[in-house]
């Protein structure tokens, strides 16, 4: 949930911070509005209309992404995390050593879905096998528990993990 409309929230920020505002940040915003807060209506029942739950917000290097997500995540008031995404992978490596249990990603996710609604993480980039065969099942379960998820970051979604090792068993996280 949000404090209040996000739009307005917004562009009292820039005026707030002498930030000019552009029709793509606004596009944004607005798209993020609908992520965060989707209407729930009868049409949308009926039809089986499951809510989104990942925003993948990607841009070149200096065009605002963690700016704009930055200023959603400080308005959203329900329990949530932001982390740069190596943070976050490091711990889940470290709860999965911890745990050494063959459903500790299971355990992992439940404990996510315990303390937060949404996870933001910035700058993400998949760069190894290791986390690359993980993503898969590990964001699956994440949605699976209705957290929401918003990313920053520099590639486009089906470059990610471009030329990796294995990397048609990284294909279904993408289409997730």
């Amino acid at each position: 949930m949000l404090k209040n409309n996000l739009l307005n929230l917004f562009k009292e920020y820039c005026k707030e911070n002498g930030f000019e505002q552009n029709s793509r940040q606004i596009e944004i915003i607005n798209q993020l509005n609908k992520f965060i807060n989707p209407k729930k209506n009868i049409l949308n029942y009926l039809i089986n209309k499951k809510n989104k739950l990942c925003f993948y917000l990607q841009g070149d290097v200096g065009v605002g992404k963690t700016m704009l997500l930055n200023f959603v995540y400080n308005n959203f008031t329900e329990n949530k995390l932001r982390l740069h995404f190596n943070e976050f992978m490091i711990k889940f490596h470290d709860f999965r050593h911890e745990q050494k249990k063959n459903n500790s990603i299971i355990s992992f996710v439940k404990n996510l879905k315990y303390k937060y609604k949404l996870i933001y993480l910035d700058e993400f980039q998949v760069t190894n096998i290791v986390d690359a065969m993980i993503l898969g099942k590990l964001f699956e379960l994440i949605f699976t528990e209705n957290i929401k998820v918003i990313i920053t970051t520099n590639i486009k979604l089906d470059e990610l993990y471009k030329d990796g090792l294995q990397r048609e068993q990284f294909l279904p996280f993408i289409s997730i």
